[in-house]
């Protein structure tokens, strides 16, 4: 595990009181003072990058992450680093040109950076001709590895102070694991897929597979849910045991889901106490149409990496290709139409408003530079799914 800085975790108390009633009109007003879908990235936040293991020492990989062009490497000591990919003197990627594993040269005149993004050498000038080359800098951004994943910190820390948590998969603590990971890109800004990441009520409509669950098994669920670190958690309870998976593993299986900002879902499974299983999906802002979601599944069980694989990669392959099919439609008519929507329903889509606060309180409060409150309240919702 390593980072710029040493992040602290933001977190704040849990409050029980009962939570207050809203409507759809309640986060309409909400989203019109400055916070409507589709408009604004959460800012001073981590935000997922790629697998560690796509990245082997003395190699680079470019991105575009939140608008902007980033080149993430590794030096020839393992040692992460990440800068904003415009060379600047011409604006030449220098991603495209080649890394020794210490330095970075442009291809278009040879100047190169280090990895902090500090210009080093300018070939064309003789030697009577005389620059300083440590005020010509490219940006760069803290960079952390944890559990096995790259995140990339986009904001205004200036000390370790001011980062907040990463928000890794949880329930891995001290536990050996293997890991898979699976990449694909919506069609929509980050807004509109958290909001279907965290929505339930779609899953038997959409994620209709004979190894899933369907709307035939529509069933009312209660489920209790607390504020904590930066988003929400519903409090560890057995799965639902419509979906032929579940009902294969049996009554002492266990489940706790969370929702961390910018947009991570994560959850655990535990059998008799044990996690076995565990995962965070991630959503990472490419521009403001699009948006790159990251599934990383982890094991604890004594499955070999090369037999399991081929069968995570089908199976969470074919669940969020299902939820991009839809992204798809829906972006088509927001595109075209640009309809006035319903965004929220109680309590079914609860979590969508929770999700507006968070990311209002959490920029609202690095702006005033003032300590993060968590604005959700411990509740029970009630849904069909």
């Amino acid at each position: 595990m390593q980072t710029t800085f040493a992040p602290n975790q933001t977190t704040s108390p849990v409050n029980t009181d009962k939570a207050s009633d809203w409507k759809p009109s309640d986060v309409e007003s909400d989203l019109e003072k400055g916070q409507p879908y589709g408009k604004t990235y959460t800012k001073n936040m981590w935000y997922y990058a790629l697998p560690s293991d796509k990245l082997k020492k003395g190699e680079i990989e470019s991105k575009v992450m939140l608008g902007e062009p980033i080149v993430i490497g590794r030096d020839n000591e393992g040692k992460l680093f990440a800068l904003r990919d415009i060379c600047p003197h011409q604006a030449v990627p220098l991603s495209a040109g080649p890394f020794d594993g210490k330095e970075l040269m442009c291809p278009f005149h040879g100047w190169k950076f280090d990895t902090s993004g500090t210009c080093t050498e300018i070939p064309s000038l003789c030697s009577d001709q005389k620059m300083n080359l440590c005020k010509i800098r490219t940006a760069n951004y803290p960079v952390k590895e944890v559990l096995d994943s790259i995140w990339v910190y986009f904001g205004d820390a200036v000390s370790e102070a001011d980062l907040p948590e990463v928000p890794y998969a949880p329930g891995l603590d001290g536990l050996k694991y293997q890991k898979n990971t699976v990449t694909l890109q919506l069609p929509t800004h980050i807004d509109y897929a958290v909001a279907a990441l965290i929505d339930t009520a779609h899953v038997p409509y959409v994620h209709k597979s004979w190894w899933w669950r369907s709307a035939k098994s529509v069933k009312e669920k209660t489920k209790t849910y607390v504020p904590s670190g930066t988003g929400w958690t519903m409090v560890k309870h057995q799965p639902s045991k419509h979906s032929l998976a579940f009902k294969l593993i049996g009554k002492y299986l266990e489940t706790e889901i969370s929702f961390r900002l910018p947009g991570c879902r994560r959850e655990y499974l535990t059998f008799n106490g044990t996690t076995f299983l565990a995962g965070i999906t991630t959503l990472t802002p490419v521009d403001e149409t699009h948006t790159e979601l990251n599934h990383t599944t982890y094991w604890t069980l004594p499955i070999p990496k090369f037999l399991a694989d081929p069968v995570l990669n089908y199976f969470v392959t074919t669940f969020l290709k299902q939820d991009q099919t839809l992204a798809l439609l829906q972006e088509n008519i927001i595109n075209k139409y640009k309809p006035r929507l319903i965004m929220t329903i109680k309590d079914a889509g609860t979590p969508g408003h929770w999700y507006f606060l968070l990311k209002k309180e959490w920029n609202a409060a690095t702006s005033e530079k003032r300590p993060f409150v968590n604005p959700i309240k411990e509740t029970k919702l009630r849904w069909k799914t």
